[in-house]
């Protein structure tokens, strides 16, 4: 509620106070001059040896009364923009003011002490995300990349800190963002909706330094399932060829024994057909149970930089076939004999799917801090691309089906990543490994 004649701010209380006490003197002046009877000079004279000292007081007075306030007011706003090194130069060392100014110093030194603590905490929370082996992103409201870890720039092919501030669109993501009430609501979803299939996107909101950042994490659903069910597949091969291996063994040695003994005593010739018949679908499923465990195979790898000159070089010259090698990478770290082993079966895949005397070409070319090596056949495709790597499937009539198994098991052990799918330019394969990039 405001009343007639309320002052509005300090300066105006201390105006007013001082036009009173000036109107005061002047008055008292007045009827001293006037009862004093004193000449014109005498009152010029009083009048200005007065008002000067007067007006000089005045002055101080205000600037002493009013000067505190203003530093105060300049030390707020820096800690308002959360520079807490401002400190007021305090005129009086008693009092009021002096008490106000250190109360404010005080809350100063808290706050100081405070955001200490939370940008360590924010630190140790960045230093963590860059830890995690999951890839995880940090946008502020607007959708653009403020922070990621390793696992990020893996999984977009990108260093992050050179898409730094990019918007979320450049990273695949699509992001939309709407205020109700006091709520803010955020929606993320990938850009290529194939990718939900393979990878689970979960995001949360917090507040970091008064700004609203958005977290996103990224899960790989498809290696989860998959290395479950590698690991369910591996101790069962292990279990099923011990067993059958077990039983066959001595059913083979048996029927071996048997077909000696009628041979000898010249029994009749079906009996030992048949005992020839036991004993070779014996060593026939022996054999078969034997290659299904080596696909269970952990090698021992030795990762160390592959010169992928030497390497391809070495490979291409064991097939008399045009190969083009396009090399725009020289490195990776692999092992390089089981490197050799899978490009071996990958040229010979690509030969014989191969029409007449078309060349072969080899691509090796950077992503990020990957190397992706490329073999491209113009064969007759794949007919069926989701029995690629199931084991023993195959479309030769001479071949096994173990031998995209057992190359992708090798490019995982090192590390990398193998896919074999359809050209989209022309009729063909394209077989790609993915490698980590390494240094001479």
């Amino acid at each position: 509620m405001k009343f007639v004649g309320q002052v509005t701010s300090l300066e105006q209380l201390l105006r007013h106070f001082l036009v009173g006490i000036s109107l005061l003197v002047l008055s008292l002046l007045c009827m001293v001059f006037y009862f004093a009877q004193a000449s014109a000079l005498v009152i010029v004279t009083s009048m200005v040896l007065t008002s000067v000292p007067f007006a000089f007081a005045c002055w101080y007075c205000t600037r002493a009364a009013l000067s505190p306030f203003y530093n105060l007011s300049v030390m707020i706003e820096a800690m308002r923009q959360e520079d807490y090194s401002q400190r007021a130069n305090p005129r009086f060392i008693q009092g009021a003011v002096s008490l106000l100014n250190n109360e404010i110093a005080l809350m100063a030194q808290d706050l100081q002490t405070r955001k200490n603590q939370y940008d360590q905490q924010a630190v140790l929370v960045l230093r963590l995300i860059e830890q995690l082996a999951t890839p995880i992103g940090l946008f502020d409201a607007e959708g653009r990349l403020q922070h990621a870890n390793e696992a990020f720039s893996k999984w977009c092919h990108k260093p992050w800190r050179s898409m730094k501030r990019s918007q979320a669109e450049l990273f695949g993501l699509f992001f939309t963002a709407k205020q109700v009430g006091n709520e803010y609501l955020a929606d993320w979803r990938f850009a290529d909706v194939t990718l939900s299939a393979k990878w689970q996107l979960r995001h949360s909101q917090f507040v970091m330094q008064g700004q609203q950042y958005q977290l996103v994490v990224l899960t790989n659903i498809e290696q989860v399932v998959y290395q479950t069910e590698q690991t369910a597949w591996h101790k069962m091969t292990k279990v099923l060829s011990h067993e059958i291996n077990n039983s066959l063994a001595p059913i083979k040695s048996l029927a071996q024994s048997l077909e000696h003994m009628l041979a000898a005593q010249h029994q009749e010739a079906d009996v030992l057909q048949a005992l020839c018949v036991i004993g070779e679908r014996s060593e026939s499923l022996m054999k078969f149970v034997n290659r299904y465990a080596s696909l269970a195979t952990d090698y021992d790898v030795h990762l160390a930089p592959v010169n992928l000159v030497e390497c391809l070089e070495t490979v291409t010259t064991l097939f008399d076939y045009p190969i083009d090698t396009q090399l725009n990478a020289e490195f990776v770290s692999a092992d390089k004999v089981l490197l050799e082993q899978v490009m071996v079966n990958l040229l010979k895949n690509a030969i014989e799917a191969s029409k007449g005397n078309a060349k072969i070409i080899i691509s090796v070319v950077p992503k990020g801090p990957w190397v992706e090596i490329t073999v491209l056949d113009n064969g007759c495709g794949i007919a069926n691309p989701d029995n690629l790597f199931v084991p023993f499937y195959t479309t030769k009539s001479q071949g096994k089906g173990i031998g995209l198994t057992l190359c992708r098991n090798m490019i995982e052990q090192q590390g990398g990543k193998l896919s074999v799918s359809n050209r989209k330019d022309v009729t063909g394969v394209k077989a790609t490994v993915l490698l980590e990039a390494a240094n001479a």
